[in-house]
């Protein structure tokens, strides 16, 4: 590319001067100046030529290079670089030196910015683009228009700006990469809750659409029908109205919460302690008597001596059980023969973890002699019988079950006791005994009276270990369940009745 630069002034005074490609001028022609040398002077840019000056036909422009020996100086077109303006592609020369202007075409600020980000992102462009200006750099050194030292700088500065470009390049693969990962993850995560959410919308619809029906069906009655209907039908609505209100109170009761074992059978032990225990009279029912004949005979046998009985009858098996509930009555039944009477139960307790090695006569030793402070007395251990041992058999320790009188339920009740070398708990036992042959309550098995055997899950007339029956019926409230279960009807009024029976002491 060639161009002419000419300056004019204002008395038509000219000077030329030629630059070749390599951007190094020579003076083509003499300078002649006629003119004063404060006249004014104007620049006229004129015969610009673009032309291809790389072998690999990448377009650029020639910027000219200023000659070591200075020449060209033109005050009015040269620009002062400060120190902060110099970088180090200042080819060695310190900061404050005056440059030459840009030659026509070079680009500007913003677009070699966009020139570089561009090459970040072609490594290939950019690593030809340094060759170029390396061997622009070999090639002016040896025409030696370049000085050696200044010539090695810009080798030096090309080749760190390669490394620059290289390493610049690789961090950019690697937050391309880390970039990639983490939209991948976020699409992920989106797509599941896209999912989620289309899921929680076809359910919403779904509800929606069975509260629109719902509504649908529901249909109000038509005013003709209300005008039309006869005074009967309002007196039969009425009336019929009035049986859901009343269930609806009902149900805006709030219900008892649910009590716990432990709490129910607490709950039955207070009520039961409260309730006086009496005698109570047995009168057996002869085989060839009914027992309306029975109770008729009774009746009258009491009715002879006292004018105003009061007393409750319970018919068990083929006897009758009276109760008298008046001290009048009470007399009158311990005066006939024909009633035996039964006295109150005495309560029983259960002391848990005894050495399996104390027997019964050892046990009420102990408990009299290692206890003195609790104030038990012989006569309390006399009227006192241990009844039979719990728990398991080959275990070193078991919990002995006793009969006391109430003044001694009084003093050990919820106590430890010092029984050998074993500190126990005592409490009071409301277990109920249930016999596993005909599987009623109040006896064991030593002491059952019927032959034939019950069967424990199916009420069945046969052995419980031989049943082969899958459905489950209890032989004594007939419910869906086992005999032996908890949750029985019939053991809880047993043992509601065993409860009341025993003598718990003045209340």
């Amino acid at each position: 590319m060639k161009y002419t630069k000419s300056k004019t002034d204002v008395t038509d005074t000219k000077a030329q001067e030629t630059l070749d490609p390599a951007g190094v001028g020579e003076l083509a022609t003499q300078v002649v100046i006629n003119s004063s040398e404060n006249a004014q002077s104007n620049l006229e840019m004129e015969n610009l030529e673009y032309y291809d000056t790389d072998i690999h036909n990448r377009h650029c422009y020639s910027v000219p290079l200023r000659l070591r020996g200075g020449g060209d100086e033109d005050d009015g077109n040269v620009v002062e670089m400060t120190d902060k303006e110099s970088t180090s592609g200042d080819m060695g020369n310190p900061g404050g030196v005056k440059r030459g202007p840009p030659s026509p075409g070079s680009p500007s600020v913003s677009q070699t910015t966009k020139l570089l980000k561009t090459a970040i992102k072609q490594p290939g462009e950019v690593s030809d683009l340094l060759g170029w200006l390396e061997q622009t750099v070999v090639q002016e050194r040896e025409k030696k228009k370049l000085g050696v030292q200044i010539a090695e700088k810009m080798m030096n500065k090309l080749n760190r700006l390669r490394t620059l470009v290289r390493e610049i390049s690789h961090e950019n693969s690697r937050l391309n990469g880390e970039l990639k990962g983490k939209e991948d993850a976020h699409a992920q995560s989106l797509s599941v809750f896209i999912n989620k959410l289309h899921d929680k919308t076809a359910e919403t619809s779904g509800l929606r659409a069975e509260l629109e029906a719902l509504k649908t069906n529901t249909v109000a009655p038509s005013p003709a029908a209300a005008q039309q209907s006869s005074y009967a039908a309002k007196a039969a609505t009425k009336t019929a109205s009035k049986t859901p209100r009343a269930a609806a109170a009902q149900m805006n009761v709030s219900a008892p919460p649910a009590k716990s074992k432990k709490t129910a059978e607490r709950d039955l032990i207070s009520k039961s302690r409260k309730v006086k225990a009496t005698s109570r009279f047995i009168v057996e029912i002869p085989q060839d008597t009914t027992v309306a004949k029975a109770k008729a005979g009774v009746w009258q046998a009491v009715r002879a001596k006292c004018s105003n009985p009061k007393a409750k009858t319970l018919v068990s098996g083929r006897a009758l059980v009276i109760i008298p509930d008046d001290a009048n009555t009470l007399e009158v039944m311990r005066g006939i023969s024909d009633m035996r009477e039964l006295g109150p139960r005495k309560p029983r307790v259960i002391i848990y973890d005894v050495d399996g090695g104390i027997e019964k006569d050892e046990l009420t030793e102990c408990l009299l002699a290692q206890n003195a402070e609790l104030g038990i007395t012989a006569e309390d251990m006399g009227n006192s019988a241990p009844l039979h041992k719990l728990g398991p058999r080959d275990s070193d320790v078991v919990h002995w079950v006793m009969e006391v009188p109430p003044s001694v339920l009084a003093i050990i009740e919820n106590k430890s006791l010092y029984i050998g070398m074993t500190r126990c708990r005592c409490r009071l036992h409301s277990s109920l005994p249930q016999c596993y042959n005909c599987q009623q309550f109040g006896h064991m098995v030593k002491r059952c009276e019927q032959t034939a055997p019950t069967c424990r899950q199916c009420a069945g007339a046969h052995d419980s270990r031989t049943c082969k029956i899958e459905s489950i019926k209890c032989a004594n409230c007939k419910g869906p369940h086992k005999a032996s279960s908890a949750a029985c009807k019939a053991r809880g009024q047993a043992t509601r009745s065993l409860l009341r029976r025993t003598d718990f002491g003045p209340k």
